[in-house]
Order: C-alpha cells, then sequence, then structure tokens
C-alpha cells in the first residue's frame, strides 16, 4: 500500500482547489499568495489544529472518520459504492481505491491518525450537542424531498426547523449557523437556473429542470415538516424517504420478507427511492425491481408472489415525492405508473416466455425435467474448428447469460425471470 504524506497530497492540487478546500474545512487564506505557501500554510493548520478543521466536516465524513480511525491506519475498510463520495474522499485526505468493482476500499493513513483519534470522539459529540448535525439532516432532508429547492425558498422552510429547536433565537443566528455549514456551501449553486440548493442524489441539474418545465410545473413547493425533512436526511449517504408512510411500511416489510436485513435493507430500500424519481408510466421498470431481483430469496418466489411484491414497490415508487415535481407524488400526474395496466404487459410477457418454453422442449417422459439447450457454442477465429479430444481446445467458449440479460430464446423477459430458472 503505497502512502503519500498529506503536504504530498495537497501539492498535488491547483491553487483555486487549494483555496476552496482550506475555505470548506474552515480556514481563511489570502488568495495572493502563492500556490508553495497555501500548501505549507493548509498542511501546518491541518496538523496543528484538527478540533476545528474536523469542527467543519459534515457528519457523514466524521463519522467516516471515526470509522477508519477505529480500524486503525492504513487497515482496508470495505464498503459499498455510494451514490455520491465523501469530502475527505474528495479531497484525497482518507484513501480509496475502486478498482475492484465489488468494493469501495478506504483506508487512513498513519499520519493523519495520528493527528485526528485523539479529538475525533469529541468532535462527534460537539456536532451532536450544537445543533450542527441535526440542522445538516432537516437541511438534507428537505433537499432530498424536493430535488432542487430556490435558496430563499430553503431558508424559509429552515425558519420552522429553527423556530423550533431556538425559539428564543433570532433570524441572525440561523443564518449564521446555515453559512457556516459545509452541507450548504457543498449543495449550494448559482448559475443560468438561479440561486438554488440541489440534493447530492440529483445526478443531473438540467435534466432535472428541464423536465420540470416539459412537464409544466410550476414552482409551487408543498410544505413538509421538519420530522419529515430530518427522516429523508438521516443516515447520509443513505437516505431512506416515506418509510414511515403506509407504502413505506409495507415496502420494509416485503424487502424484509425477501431475505434483507441491517445495512443490506437500509441500502435496498434507499435503491428503491433513487429509481422511483425516474418512473414514468410506460417506461422499463427492471431498474425500479432490481433490488427484489438481487434480494436473498428473490429467485424462489412464484409468480403470483413476484407479482405481489412488484406492486407494492409501485405504490411505492408512486407515493414517494418527485423531483421533477417540486415534491409532489406521482398521483395525478403523468409519471403515475398504472400498476394494473405494468401488470397485465407483465403476464402477458410471461405467457410468451412460457410459450417459447413449451416450444422447445424435446419429447420425454412424464417423470422427466424438462430440457432445455444452451445456444450454439462458438469457435473463436483463428482456433481449430472442430473437437479432437475429450477436452474443450483453446478458444471454444459459450456465450455467457448474464441473470439480466436478454433471454436468448427472444422471449423479452431477463434470463433470470425465463430460461435461466431451469439452471439452478
Amino acid at each position: 500500500m503505497k502512502v503519500r504524506t498529506l503536504h504530498t497530497i495537497l501539492d498535488g492540487f491547483q491553487k483555486p482547489e487549494l483555496q476552496d478546500m482550506a475555505s470548506l474545512l474552515g480556514q481563511d487564506l489570502n488568495p495572493r499568495m502563492r500556490k508553495s505557501q497555501l500548501v505549507n500554510d493548509l498542511d501546518s493548520y491541518l496538523h496543528g489544529e484538527p478540533t476545528r478543521w474536523m469542527s467543519f466536516l459534515t457528519e457523514r465524513d466524521a463519522r467516516l472518520l471515526k470509522e477508519l480511525v477505529h480500524a486503525g491506519p492504513e487497515k482496508i475498510q470495505y464498503q459499498d459504492f455510494a451514490d455520491y463520495p465523501s469530502l475527505l474522499e474528495v479531497t484525497g485526505l482518507v484513501q480509496y481505491d475502486d478498482s475492484d468493482e465489488n468494493y469501495h476500499k478506504v483506508w487512513i493513513s498513519r499520519e493523519l491518525y495520528e493527528i485526528v483519534s485523539p479529538t475525533i470522539d469529541y468532535v462527534i459529540h460537539c456536532g451532536e450537542e450544537s445543533g450542527q448535525y441535526d440542522l445538516e439532516r432537516v437541511a438534507l432532508g428537505y433537499l432530498n424531498l424536493y430535488g432542487i429547492v430556490p435558496t430563499e425558498v430553503f431558508v424559509d422552510l429552515m425558519m420552522d426547523w429553527f423556530e423550533e429547536k431556538y425559539p428564543e433565537g433570532s433570524n441572525r443566528q440561523l443564518t449564521t449557523m446555515l453559512h457556516r455549514s459545509t452541507v450548504i456551501k457543498l449543495n449550494r449553486f448559482s448559475d443560468a437556473h438561479g440561486d438554488y440548493l440541489c440534493s447530492p442524489c440529483v445526478e443531473n441539474i438540467d435534466e432535472t429542470f428541464a423536465r420540470r418545465e416539459e412537464l409544466g410545473k410550476k414552482q409551487r413547493f408543498d410544505r413538509f415538516s421538519t420530522q419529515d425533512a430530518r427522516e429523508a436526511g438521516s443516515g447520509a449517504p443513505y437516505f431512506r424517504i416515506g418509510m414511515k408512510s403506509k407504502a413505506g411500511m409495507a415496502l420494509e416489510e416485503m424487502l424484509r420478507r425477501v431475505g434483507y436485513d441491517g445495512f443490506e435493507l437500509v441500502k435496498a430500500e434507499h435503491d428503491v427511492w433513487i429509481e422511483s424519481q425516474y418512473m414514468e408510466d410506460g417506461v422499463n421498470a427492471d431498474p425500479l425491481f432490481q433490488p427484489l431481483v438481487d434480494s436473498p430469496m428473490g429467485q424462489e418466489l412464484d409468480s403470483d408472489s413476484w407479482l405481489a411484491c412488484c406492486e407494492i414497490i409501485v405504490k411505492y415508487a408512486n407515493s414517494v415525492p418527485r423531483w421533477v415535481l417540486c415534491g409532489a407524488p406521482a398521483e395525478n400526474s403523468e409519471l403515475f405508473v398504472n400498476w394494473d395496466r405494468m401488470k397485465r404487459q407483465m403476464q402477458n410477457d410471461a405467457d410468451l416466455a412460457a410459450q417459447a418454453i413449451e416450444s422447445s422442449r424435446v419429447n420425454i417422459g412424464p417423470d422427466e425435467y424438462p430440457h432445455w439447450t444452451m445456444p450454439e457454442p462458438t469457435i473463436t477465429e483463428g482456433y481449430a474448428s472442430e473437437l479432437d479430444s475429450d477436452f474443450l481446445p483453446l478458444g471454444f467458449a459459450i456465450p455467457h447469460v448474464a441473470p439480466n440479460d436478454p433471454c436468448p430464446c427472444g422471449s423479452g423477459l431477463r434470463y433470470c425471470r425465463c430460461h435461466g430458472k431451469y439452471l439452478s
């Protein structure tokens, strides 16, 4: 494992990036400084005032740092791939490796470990006591519910939280807290669309604005309670929205029945919410049902149980706030997914698959298992075209069919829902 010093990491950034990093971590640097002086000053700040700069970290970053500190220096932690990276990873303060597509590897250098380990627990305690982390959760919650919201509307929404938490506080106090918050700095934008804040989970800002205009959606934002926002903004970067609603509770119960638990359950609920944002009636719903496909017991469900689970997912998708609708659910809009029509199409696809399977059978006895064969093997160009031994010659290969690839029989269904069933 190659270890780089903090000074080397900082020296790899351009001058504007160093200035942004310093601002996010609570240090004011003279923009007229040479880059080498910026690097030296920021390096000295990281070494000399760890409690201060860690107090500017988001809750997610602080808790990631705590996890890595408790694991130990240079101890790799295997994580899932989140929708967006942490500030610590972007700045290079925490090192990571994504060369393995199955795992996101993260670790902390010995140098940074020695800097932050004495006070990281204290910093997190202060973040909780000061209300900083609660502000972040509510702020992220509003952003996740609306997707994109004008700054003036966002500040008005945050006033509800502030008045509940600090009844005797002043507007100036809220302004100071928002101005200091790294979450606000990271998610606020000013461009041709105006001045606004955007959920970190929104991948394409321009596309969301364009879709709103296409749908004729006015900039009207229904009011959510601070408790709704807190629920939707907790647990970064894996958010869960509407899980206390009837549709949300049904979704969680169903996901538990198909084998999800712990972090995997949280991730599955998060993924369903994300895919719900892109659902429109008549559009391929495969991504929405992917958590069901990937579930421990998903492949064991019979057709009726599978459809029942899909219906629960669709009802949840229709109930959650949609970004392109400024936080309104899909009801009474063209984004509403008609489950009855979708179910008829799925059943029709299943009937076509059954017919394809029936036509591929050979004459067999009543006690024999249905016969099915893989597609004809192919011979790689330039190698032998005939078998001259009991072993496969070099270059001889059977095409691989992934579980979610279209079935080779031509039914239009995914392989795992068609002929792939017979390979268990």
